[in-house]
């Protein structure tokens, strides 16, 4: 069984590739993206778009499975595997998928909300280089403060790309608090930007086969968009839905899966 991701950032051939089940993400990126361009080395990944996870070179033998991935913070997003070279910034990256976290959630939860906000703003900041070390330490509190108060999976996994970055790269952190950063300096290219993998293509539903009726997704579902009778099938109304994957997470049953819509 096969599944769909966008590949894109430094490898020699991005773009759509269905990915089989317990592909390495090494082979993803040495196989099917070509290895990386211009013979530079890999860097780190970037799984699931900006709510997902930050996987370096350390974790490249390890299946593109999130049960795998998961002690990572690596969770579900939006089908997009970003790779990063090393001469990219890790700074310049991840405040770019920080700014891009604003665009996938809801605003129902106020902690989400206005946290990210805060967040993206003082990515920006470091990145221009106008970030002291008091200003890093708030940026940690607030990512640490939705990652325990959001009400979903989306929220709760805004940090982990973040935090990731800061234990893998801390020297390209500490670049940017002290005015000048050597690879921003020197990169010519385009910037990384996520996304590009159209939400509208995937859609999670509920098998009424495997469905217990147990209600826990509908209980977790903070957009309201699980309806149903205890003991009974339930339903995910695809106009309301997220795609928070919250409900994908917690079912005990296997009930619940992500779909490709044809087009």
């Amino acid at each position: 069984m096969t599944k769909p991701y966008l590949l894109k950032g430094d490898v020699a051939r991005p773009g759509p590739i269905d990915v089989p089940d317990g592909t390495t993400l090494r082979s993803i990126v040495e196989t099917l993206g070509g290895g990386m361009a211009n013979g530079r080395a890999f860097k780190a990944m970037q799984i699931g778009g900006p709510s997902g996870g930050l996987v370096t070179a350390a974790q490249l033998d390890l299946p593109l499975d999130f049960k795998a991935l998961k002690p990572f913070g690596v969770r579900r997003g939006d089908g997009v595997l970003t790779v990063l070279d090393e001469d990219r910034c890790i700074v310049d990256a991840v405040s770019r998928f920080m700014e891009k976290t604003q665009t996938e959630f809801c605003g129902k939860c106020v902690s989400c909300r206005e946290g990210t906000r805060r967040m993206s703003e003082l990515m920006r900041a470091l990145r221009a280089c106008r970030l002291d070390r008091e200003g890093l330490a708030v940026l940690t509190d607030h990512g640490e403060m939705v990652s325990v108060t959001g009400f979903c999976a989306l929220g709760k996994g805004s940090f982990s790309t973040l935090r990731a970055a800061l234990e893998a790269f801390p020297g390209e952190f500490e670049a940017h608090l002290a005015g000048s950063c050597p690879l921003c300096a020197r990169e010519t290219r385009p910037p990384i930007e996520p996304g590009d993998f159209a939400y509208e293509r995937k859609r999670i539903v509920i098998d009424a086969e495997k469905c217990r009726g147990c209600g826990r997704c509908a209980r977790a579902c903070h957009a309201q968009a699980i309806t149903g009778e205890l003991r009974s099938p339930f339903a995910i109304h695809a106009d309301r839905c997220v795609k928070c994957y919250t409900c994908m997470e917690l079912c005990a049953f296997g009930a619940i899966r992500e779909v490709e819509l044809d087009g």
